[in-house]
């Protein structure tokens, strides 16, 4: 419910300054036209297309869905043909109007085809040039015959499309057709790839062939991209022609391709005598966009040589610094790109029967032709049936490069709106169910070889077990130190993940950490490496330790947490709010316990008691506080004594609040016995600000009075009363 409030109050929000934008744009007379009028039309839009993608990606997250799927219905929700024609003051056409007889402006538009350039030229920096060697002569197989099976799909289906919704008789080589052929290759390999990693399947057999595969796929598809958009161009299509434009293409694919590969790591240190990494991203970027230019000037599309120049920088130490120094511009356009790509979907015309019903029929036999074009080479390759079908599923999503393609097209004349509609459809339905059919299957954890084969791998994985939560995150942070300082290129893929790509020219490493234990993926000739680095940081860190058992003020530091003279007493409302966390049921003015180990089971029963524990938690938590005892003792000074863990038995802070009326030995900083005692409980995932809500608790104990009000009171009411009126 909280999520809901937030979320609402930002969409309020956001609709609170559009609506006074627009009395801005209105009462300033410029909506008459002029760049200055552009240009405030185009911050207004990017804005709302930024709020509307995170909604959207939102929503479809929570649903276990493609993000993607969720921007591009986000474009679709506020784009020209819905939301975005409806005309209010300021904007009396819509936020969005129709540009002519294009859905959207021209602006728009070019700023959505930089952040295409930019999409393909991350896809090209992320591509396992390596790992696509090692399996090229599996994956080839597998994807060139996807290619062919889907390709022909498409061809046959733009002949039926054109005979029945366009009311011409195109041939299966005329562009129309060979160009739905084309949008039939493409295989969004980003969403299968998650799959795989988070079924841990990346390096299995059927992983490592789709993911080569998937290589095979982009770069045919590209080719043919390029073949057919030279035959747009110029107008010829007989045989002569096609096979001279097929050549011309490929020509100028393959040698900007293998001259990229062969001097990249000579560019790589060109580049990297600059030292500044903002700077180094920047001008890859640069050449990303030059070469994206040089092959639209020789009439190739644009993602072609953004795709090939990230394709070159793959396999040095920029590819790491391009994705993290650039990460940020990525976010920003990469969702406008999308949430574009859904505005020029026409939903009257995709409303229609008879474009569903051949955006279904496209469905079919697009997934059709990547099943079988790629489960059939599979099975002559040793796999066997489940295993073909895995890689047959595992090739069926379409995602970005096949919007981009469809936007060329569109932008380019050769399909118009309900043909682009019934791509949408296509890319949609193939891009949602995939994930939830290829996760199912790859659950099972029968054979999907038909006959094992004893391959001398030279990868080693090594792992190591953590012993805490705690040690393991230092360890981390150690861990990506210690590479850095060895001059290794540490990327995080991701915010969220705990993936790590690690690269020191020909030294590829990737860490995997969770907080049960941290693995590494590397060669063999470089695990001894590895086990020497994390030797020496276990090192590090147990000097650092025994450096800490020296520190002389230990118990000052404890004592000035009830330091009175330093503590404002003047609290606003919101805060005192913010940290009432102890239940009135959570409370008991007469513990028995003679002991720590008693004191404490009788705290953790009170939360049990009070519905904020479960009962079978008590053991596992009795042992997380009294292992966070062995650390330190939490009994302060003047009778009070805080017990306090992380545990995963909470996902929340709780609290419970207890006195003995003798007193009990705490191990307190002035050895005085603890009468008061407040356990907290935090949630080891989300810790929250629990040491706040413990130095609010710390603040009220620190005045006598309130201590000796606590000690005094004879029933639960009384105490609940006292921290009630006082916190």
């Amino acid at each position: 419910m909280n999520r809901f409030r937030k979320l609402l109050n930002i969409v309020l929000g956001a609709v609170f300054f559009l609506l006074l934008s627009a009395h801005a744009f209105a009462s300033s007379g410029q909506a008459e036209g002029g760049i200055v009028a552009i240009t405030s039309l185009l911050v207004i839009q990017l804005s709302v297309i930024l709020f509307a993608a995170w909604v959207g990606n939102l929503a479809f997250a929570r649903m276990k869905l493609p993000a993607v799927l969720g921007e591009i219905v986000a474009g679709v929700v506020i784009g020209p043909y819905f939301l975005g024609s409806f005309g209010f003051p300021g904007f009396e056409h819509g936020l969005f109007p129709p540009s002519g007889d294009f859905p959207v402006s021209i602006e728009l538009y070019s700023l959505a085809t930089i952040a295409s350039i930019i999409l393909l030229f991350f896809v090209g920096l992320e591509t396992d040039i390596q790992t696509f060697l090692r399996f090229s002569f599996a994956g080839s197989i597998v994807g060139v015959f996807g290619v062919i099976f889907s390709f022909i799909a498409g061809d046959i289906l733009g002949v039926m499309l054109a005979q029945n919704l366009m009311g011409q008789n195109y041939s299966f080589t005329h562009p129309f057709c060979l160009y739905l052929g084309v949008l039939s290759t493409a295989t969004s390999v980003g969403i299968t790839a998650r799959i795989l990693s988070e079924k841990r399947k990346m390096n299995s057999p059927e992983g490592v062939t789709i993911l080569a595969a998937a290589v095979i796929d982009d770069v045919l598809g590209i080719i043919i991209l390029a073949i057919i958009l030279g035959m747009v161009k110029s107008g010829h299509i007989g045989w002569k022609e096609v096979s001279l434009i097929s050549l011309k293409a490929f020509g100028i694919w393959l040698g900007f391709t293998l001259v990229g590969l062969k001097y990249s790591l000579k560019l790589s240190a060109v580049l990297n005598k600059i030292k500044d990494q903002n700077t180094i991203a920047i001008l890859s970027l640069g050449l990303a966009l030059l070469l994206a230019g040089i092959f639209e000037h020789f009439g190739l599309a644009m993602i072609i040589g953004a795709y090939v120049m990230g394709l070159s920088l793959s396999k040095t130490d920029l590819a790491f610094i391009v994705q993290e120094k650039l990460e940020m511009l990525q976010k920003f356009l990469v969702p406008i790109f999308f949430c574009v790509m859904g505005m020029l979907v026409n939903l009257k015309e995709m409303a229609s029967l008879q474009i569903i019903s051949f955006g279904m029929l496209y469905v079919v036999m697009a997934t059709l032709g990547k099943i079988i074009g790629c489960s059939i080479p599979a099975l002559f390759l040793n796999f066997n049936l489940r295993g073909a079908l895995r890689i047959g599923v595992g090739m069926v999503p379409r995602g970005e490069v096949a919007l981009i393609i469809a936007g060329i097209g569109l932008s380019s004349g050769i399909i118009d709106d309900k043909v682009f509609s019934i791509v949408m459809i296509m890319t949609f339905v193939t891009t949602l169910i995939t994930p939830l059919v290829l996760d199912k299957m790859l659950d099972s954890k029968k054979p999907v070889l038909r006959k094992e084969q004893e391959i001398k791998d030279e990868q080693k994985t090594i792992k190591y077990e953590m012993p805490s939560v705690e040690t393991a995150e230092l360890l981390l942070a150690k861990v990506v130190t210690a590479f850095e300082n060895e001059g290794f290129f540490v990327h995080r893929m991701g915010r969220e993940e705990r993936l790590f790509k690690i690269r020191k020219e020909s030294v590829f490493i990737v860490m995997r950490y969770t907080t049960q234990r941290m693995e590494f993926d590397c060669s063999e000739m470089d695990a001894p490496f590895i086990h020497t680095l994390f030797y020496e940081v276990i090192a590090e860190l147990e000097h650092a330790m025994q450096t800490l058992q020296t520190l002389t003020d230990k118990s000052s530091i404890g004592k000035k947490i009830f330091d009175t003279q330093k503590i404002i007493a003047n609290i606003n409302s919101d805060r005192k709010k913010k940290f009432q966390i102890i239940s009135s049921k959570a409370l008991n003015v007469d513990l028995q316990g003679r002991s720590k180990e008693e004191i404490l089971a009788e705290l953790v029963e009170l939360l049990i008691e009070s519905k904020q524990l479960d009962a079978s938690q008590k053991e596992e938590v009795v042992k997380d506080l009294l292992k966070r005892e062995l650390m330190m003792s939490t009994g302060m000074q003047n009778g009070i004594a805080l017990p306090h863990a992380k545990t995963i038995a909470v996902d929340h802070v709780v609290a419970a609040v207890g006195i003995s009326k003798e007193g009990v030995d705490f191990a307190s900083l002035d050895k005085i016995p603890s009468k008061i005692f407040v356990l907290t409980l935090a949630s080891k995932e989300h810790p929250h600000a629990y040491l706040q809500s413990m130095s609010e608790i710390s603040r009220f104990l620190s005045k006598e009075e309130n201590r000796a009000k606590m000690i005094a009171c004879t029933t639960r009411i009384q105490l609940f009363d006292v921290l009630s009126f006082h916190m």
